[in-house]
């Protein structure tokens, strides 16, 4: 005691300061915070139950989760009746098709979203530091992220030709890989559907993917069917992760075409009987029963596309070889994508004509002279792609598929959105609504999932997958990306016919931080940054 009596006041004032720190315990009462948002319902993303807390927030971290906490805020608001949440991530968006246009991503802003990664589908830009950089330069008010694509990794080496990489081939395309994963992928991405991946065998792919797991990066697969060879597709992406040895995700898991629908029994018992001889495989979702592609990539053979726009008009011009590919178009649009009716498919946006997005195959086909029969939409299909092509939406999807995948432990939540130029085109209303969707229709509506199960699949589950260790939970030293929004008003008001309607419900958005969106009006913060992956060197 002695001793402890020489120890002058200021020691002992600064030793306390450092317990706290370290000892996990709130700050001290004499601290002030940047920000305490009282009262709030706090859903921690973990998928337990959600209880009341105040929540701290001093520069870009958590500080304290306490309820009835003893800190005081340069600013506070009064959050009695309202969720709290870590911000949500999207694991699977197209987002480079409009950030540098609306670097804002209000779309996504408003649904909760702080966090967009893009590279899916076996496309990214090449080199991908290069375009993380220009992201980092454009001040994004939201976290950005990539993977690397496959398709894009194989085109740079072969083009788009239909024949297996030879060895030297291989090794050059796993040194993209590497340098990919040093740049900051997050991991490997594939889309087996679309040229030039849909030429590539899964022991190529395969190869590429041991690349990505030994530096620490995860497989994300656009599987190479999501119809009529959607078991063996859903088979070929848990060989991909089980034989490649890193995490797999079968990413946007759907069921296409009427006669298909209801295997999502027959692929959800894959995905469990992986996980029980020890695969680490997951999925993701968006919660809609409509697809959006290219026209071509939906309603052609992949044959007909190789080598290019050249080669695809050069083969139309062939009677022989038209008549083929109008044959297939044929199927397409009875069996998978076209669901049958030429309806079913919508234009998204047309660059040759504007004044085509939002209008059916179906009208289209009318205007142009002929009974919209499958035949004929087929032609019209044909037509379409020699003018220059179109992004399309194609209604063939289940909802009780959708449901059944939505409910797996596996699933989280990941848009395949872009972020669209408010009124231009008429984009699948994934871009606008996901999120706020999944909160209103299938929690609030529908009750298909709990509001806790629905966070954890929207923030910590695709954190975890990610490999992001500070971000998608609601906790003391986690970074301050939040959502505060009312559970009874969220909803999506984009739809099919009208999209470009922002999601409601949203009351204030958060990036490291700092507030990004609130009252209705997006902030003038853009702190958002670049997350790099496990490889990366600076």
């Amino acid at each position: 005691m002695n001793c402890l009596k020489r120890i002058p006041r200021l020691l002992l004032f600064l030793a306390l300061i450092l317990f706290l720190e370290v000892s996990g315990l709130p700050a001290a009462p004499w601290q002030e915070m940047d920000l305490v948002i009282r009262s709030a319902r706090i859903i921690d993303g973990t998928g337990n139950p959600s209880f009341l807390a105040d929540v701290a927030i001093r520069g870009d971290t958590i500080a304290a989760v306490q309820r009835g906490l003893p800190l005081k805020g340069r600013r506070e608001i009064d959050a009695a009746g309202l969720v709290l949440a870590p911000g949500f991530i999207d694991i699977h968006t197209h987002a480079r098709r409009g950030i540098f246009d609306v670097p804002t991503a209000e779309n996504y802003v408003r649904q909760g979203v702080t966090t967009l990664v893009e590279g899916p589908d076996g496309s990214s830009p090449i080199p991908l530091g290069k375009f993380l950089d220009q992201a980092a330069a454009a001040r994004l008010s939201v976290n950005f992220a990539s993977f690397l694509g496959q398709g894009s990794v194989r085109q740079e080496i072969l083009g788009d030709v239909d024949r297996p990489a030879t060895p030297e081939e291989v090794e050059k395309m796993c040194a993209l890989v590497r340098i990919g994963m040093q740049e900051g992928a997050f991991g490997l991405s594939t889309g087996l559907f679309y040229v030039p991946g849909t030429f590539t065998p899964t022991a190529e792919v395969i190869e590429l993917a041991k690349v990505a797991g030994r530096m620490g990066g995860m497989h994300i697969s656009h599987m190479r069917d999501e119809a009529a060879g959607v078991i063996d597709s859903v088979k070929e992406a848990i060989a991909i992760g089980e034989q490649g040895g890193l995490p797999t995700q079968i990413t946007h898991h759907k069921i296409i075409g009427k006669r298909n629908w209801g295997r999502s029994r027959d692929t959800l018992r894959l995905v469990d009987e992986a996980r029980t001889r020890g695969v680490d495989v997951t999925i993701d979702q968006y919660p809609y029963t409509a697809s959006s592609t290219s026209v071509q990539a939906a309603l052609m053979p992949a044959w007909a596309l190789e080598g290019g726009r050249g080669q695809v008009l050069k083969r139309l011009k062939d009677p022989a070889a038209r008549a083929r590919i109008r044959d297939t178009t044929v199927n397409l649009l009875r069996n998978e994508r076209g669901g049958g009716d030429p309806q079913n498919v919508q234009m998204a946006r047309c660059d040759w004509n504007l004044t085509l997005a939002g209008r059916r195959l179906g009208d289209i086909t009318r205007e142009r002279g002929m009974l919209p029969s499958l035949e004929n939409a087929a032609e019209t299909v044909l037509w379409i792609v020699e003018q220059g092509g179109c992004q399309g939406i194609f209604h063939a999807i289940s909802e009780d598929d959708l449901e059944s995948i939505l409910r797996h432990p596996a699933t989280m939540i990941g848009s395949d959105g872009e972020v669209p130029v408010f009124g231009k085109a008429s984009p699948h209303p994934r871009s606008y609504g996901t999120f706020a969707r999944v909160l209103g229709r299938y929690v609030r509506d529908r009750k298909v999932l709990t509001l806790e199960e629905a966070v954890r699949k929207m923030a910590s589950f695709p954190a975890q997958r990610l490999g992001l260790q500070d971000r998608g939970l609601l906790r003391k030293e986690m970074k301050a990306d939040l959502v505060l929004f009312h559970p009874g008003e969220v909803t999506d008001r984009a739809t099919y016919e009208n999209p470009h309607q922002y999601a409601e419900g949203v009351r204030l958005v958060l990036v490291n931080g700092e507030v990004i969106f609130e009252s209705g009006s997006m902030q003038a913060s853009r702190p958002g940054r670049i997350l790099y992956g496990p490889a990366f060197r600076k």
